[in-house]
């Protein structure tokens, strides 16, 4: 038992599980089953005990090789392209009440009719996955992109509720590649130890769009009309569409299976330390004998004979098949992936909690436009300041993530475990009990409104250390299938739509401290299952690689 995590005897190696830190000693000898393993690639500096894992192949394609300045840029883009894309959904929810009124519906009509988008974005995952993992990361990016701009400047001239609804449908299909392949993307150009920092970025532009952006829409729908908060968005993709094209090329790259430490049945480990000792030239099989068997071993294929892409082959929109897969069973995996207990567990506790920070934006105008609060347009979008510095204080959680995986790898003698993500999930639990029972009863007591709109700040900043863990936690223990894995995540959009049509109703007939109550219980109940996940996690990663079914669900049968 490794900290709790109980250990699994089926498997020499159970996918996730690495050698994360091998210096262990005071002798600072790098060393693994009595190995030598000074011969892996490792971190440097403060992190010179961590091996790198994946572990990166020769080839200069491989983008875990890329300079470091291409990653940051890349995701620099991929971010801020994320923080217009988290505005782009919720922005107009300050205008609701008036909006109401100039299509001659009640709020919860306009409300629910328009969660249709949300809808649209759970089903068109599916469709996103399954051409990411079979044409890469890169063409779907972009045409997501495209699908954002077009339905922007649609909506832009949109005078009537019926085109404006049409219009929020195409750009929920565009938003769907920023669901489900950023966390896949940085899966693929950064390692392990590297991985809770940058989900901390993209987490915070995405937090940051989200609040900010119903902030700066406010004034602009109450000073110009709803329809610019399109029109700025157009421009915006419009620049993104040539950012990415020039600076964010494919990160897909099938490396030799001895690389991914993390990944397979067998421990890669003894395979890269064999492969060192043998010179690159030798083609024939390396026999290794054992006390009781004869083990045949291929060679590692290192990728040093591969050529870099020409700065043109990069630019190229589609590169090609990636994968020889059937199009339509990767689309339809998602749904098999749902009875992984991992993914079914980040379903639970990922999807269902953000799905309730959807719901309370679409609500903001109803609670607070009336008495005591009598908030206008650009007051009900200044309530989101609130999750917006949430979403900036809550940037530590990323690297204070990185930072406990490691240590509690080191603690367990090097080896690192998945659910070592999870650890913080306990702040999420105790901030989350105080943001939803406080946000409930301050409203149903009209407090003054510095109260709730704290406490839903508070709320935002327990789901940042709740959503980088559970980010981290999906990829590692499906980083080959983390596209399926995180659309699977994403029919979280399906309930957000469901609950879009009767929260407000709900709310009116039963009060907000009930509501909130009952979420709150929610809340509770849903980080509760951590527990038994740290404890069995290792057991149920080990079901789902070697039990049939799992596998056939995979692929791998």
């Amino acid at each position: 038992m490794g900290l709790g995590v109980l250990d699994d005897n089926h498997l020499q190696h159970v996918p996730g599980t690495a050698l994360l830190a091998d210096i262990l000693d005071a002798q600072r000898q790098h060393a693994y089953h009595g190995r030598d393993t000074s011969a892996l690639k490792h971190g440097t500096g403060r992190n010179a005990d961590i091996i790198l894992v994946p572990q990166p192949s020769e080839s200069p394609r491989d983008p875990l090789n890329w300079p470091q300045w291409k990653k940051e840029l890349l995701l620099i883009i991929i971010s801020i392209d994320t923080a217009v894309v988290g505005a782009w959904g919720p922005m107009i929810s300050p205008g609701y009440a008036d909006m109401a009124k100039q299509f001659n519906m009640s709020y919860n009509e306009l409300n629910g009719g328009l969660g249709w988008a949300i809808f649209a974005i759970g089903i068109s995952c599916f469709i996103t996955n399954g051409l990411s993992v079979k044409y890469g990361r890169r063409p779907v990016i972009i045409g997501g992109n495209l699908c954002l701009f077009v339905s922007s400047v649609w909506a832009y001239f949109a005078n009537s509720y019926e085109s404006l609804l049409a219009s929020r449908i195409l750009g929920a299909i565009g938003m769907s590649p920023f669901e489900v392949l950023t966390t896949a993307i940085i899966g693929d150009i950064y390692f392990v130890h590297e991985r809770g920092l940058r989900l901390a970025v993209w987490g915070l532009c995405l937090s940051v769009g989200v609040g900010g952006g119903s902030c700066i829409s406010g004034y602009i729908i109450q000073n110009l009309g709803w329809n610019w908060t399109y029109g700025i968005c157009a421009i915006f993709y419009g620049v993104f569409i040539i950012l990415i094209f020039f600076w964010v090329p494919e990160t897909v790259y099938r490396r030799d299976p001895a690389y991914n430490l993390d990944l397979g049945t067998t421990d890669h480990t003894e395979e890269i330390l064999d492969a060192k000792t043998v010179a690159i030239e030798e083609t024939k099989d390396t026999v290794t004998e054992t006390e009781n068997t004869t083990r045949v071993r291929q060679p590692v294929y290192t990728g040093a004979d591969e050529k870099p892409y020409t700065w043109w082959e990069q630019l190229l929109p589609v590169r090609g098949v990636e994968s020889d897969q059937n199009l339509l069973v990767i689309m339809f995996r998602p749904f098999g992936m749902l009875l992984f207990p991992q993914v079914l567990y980040g379903f639970i506790t990922y999807g269902l909690s953000t799905s309730w920070l959807v719901v309370m934006i679409s609500v903001l105008a109803q609670l607070f436009t009336v008495p005591p609060y009598n908030f206008s347009v650009s007051g009900v979008g200044l309530i989101s300041i609130a999750p917006l510095v949430a979403s900036l204080l809550g940037f530590v959680a990323g690297p204070l993530n990185d930072y406990t995986v490691k240590k509690l790898a080191r603690w367990n003698k090097g080896i690192y475990e998945p659910e070592f993500r999870l650890g913080l999930n306990i702040v999420t639990l105790i901030l989350g009990i105080v943001g939803f029972f406080g946000f409930g009863a301050c409203l149903e007591n009209r407090t003054p409104w510095i109260g709730p709109v704290i406490l839903y700040g508070i709320i935002y900043f327990a789901m940042a250390f709740l959503n980088i863990g559970i980010f981290g936690y999906i990829t590692e223990c499906h980083r080959s299938k983390a596209p399926e894995a995180f659309a699977a995540l994403n029919l979280r959009n399906i309930y957000s739509f469901g609950m879009n049509y009767f929260i407000s109703d709900w709310i009116t007939k039963q009060g907000p401290l009930q509501v909130f109550s009952i979420i709150g219980g929610l809340h509770v109940f849903i980080l509760l299952l951590t527990i038994p996940m740290w404890i069995f996690g290792k057991r149920c990663r080990s079901m789902t690689a070697r039990v049939g079914f799992f596998r056939k669900l995979q692929g791998l049968d």
